[in-house]
């Protein structure tokens, strides 16, 4: 099946986005590696001008549960999640392994994003944003999402104290999957099914695994911990 995402050049950067939601005025990607620059360099602040970000909200990432609103000025300093009201503030997380998820309205608009690791996953964080969202009258039906570039279950091998978390959460196949006496989590799958249950119907996944494309994505456990990639959205003024 075609994927409904593409790939853009601006730069010595690139991204994947949907196409959809910026004719709809939500400018957002998921920021592939770069030969020519370094998130961990400096390289942040080539980003954001070649991105062109009025004003952007970048925070101390823990692996946790919170997702913050902007609305009128909040520049939170930690946390995992993003929930953007407020015009032409770009919500960038970074990941390398961890799942970069957003969520949107295109009749409001709201948008929301999330940083979705086994810990977040495990937390819910997708589910609490779809859920803040709601409590602002969003109804699920009208609200999508966007599951980003992230390690898959072809490639994300752990033990069992990982897996007995979610097995405690009720997940079960595909989400852990036992091949060959190991243990593989799809965290993909984890979000889908928690966003599903929410009442979204359109989430798309653009599919790409950041250990198996090395030519594309950092991965944390390929390198080490060296080098992550930005995700963003923002609603255009």
């Amino acid at each position: 099946m075609r994927t409904p995402f593409e790939l853009r050049n601006q730069g010595p950067w690139s991204y994947i986005y949907y196409p959809l939601l910026e004719t709809s005025g939500i400018f957002h990607g998921f920021v592939t590696r770069s030969r020519d620059a370094s998130f961990e360099d400096g390289g942040i602040k080539g980003a954001i001008s070649a991105f062109s970000f009025e004003s952007y909200v970048l925070m101390n990432q823990e692996h946790g549960d919170a997702v913050h609103m902007i609305k009128s000025g909040e520049r939170p300093s930690a946390g995992d999640g993003l929930l953007l009201l407020e015009k032409n503030v770009a919500g960038i997380i970074k990941t390398a392994d961890c799942l970069p998820v957003i969520l949107y309205d295109l009749s409001m608009p709201v948008v929301a994003i999330v940083h979705a690791g086994w810990k977040g996953t495990a937390l819910g964080i997708a589910r609490k944003a779809a859920r803040q969202m709601q409590a602002m009258g969003l109804k699920p039906q009208n609200m999508g999402a966007l599951i980003g570039p992230g390690i898959g279950p072809c490639c994300y091998n752990v033990q069992e104290d990982v897996a007995g978390i979610f097995e405690a959460a009720g997940f079960g196949d595909p989400v852990i999957q036992r091949r060959e006496g190991s243990l593989f989590l799809d965290l993909k799958a984890a979000n889908i099914q928690m966003l599903q249950k929410e009442g979204l119907k359109e989430i798309h996944d653009v599919g790409l695994c950041t250990f198996c494309r090395e030519d594309l994505f950092y991965s944390a456990r390929r390198d080490k911990g060296r080098g992550r990639q930005i995700n963003f959205v923002l609603i255009r003024g």
